[in-house]
């Protein structure tokens, strides 16, 4: 499974904004998890301090945000992880 970050990101990463995970992950919750044993800074980017996915991340399966879905129970069916920043303006 590959997660993808946006460029805001990869100074969490080392400088990376694709990272290879493992494909056992049930569910994208689990599949973060694998993302912070391997980039521990990342996970206060992305979660508050409820462990919630922070209100201006989005995260998406593939091409359905998870925030319309289960959060981070939702099912992973696909093999790819997208995060990034809400982007607003008018």
């Amino acid at each position: 499974m590959t997660v993808y970050l946006s460029g805001h990101l990869k100074a969490f990463t080392g400088g990376e904004t694709e990272v290879m995970l493992a494909d056992g992950s049930a569910t994208v919750g689990d599949a973060l998890d694998e993302l912070w044993s391997h980039h521990p800074a990342l996970r206060d980017r992305i979660l508050d301090e409820q462990g919630e996915i922070r209100t201006h991340v989005n995260i998406f399966l593939g091409d359905k945000s998870v925030k319309q879905a289960e959060g981070l129970a939702t099912a992973i069916r696909g093999k790819e992880i997208h995060i990034f920043n809400a982007v607003s303006g008018g």
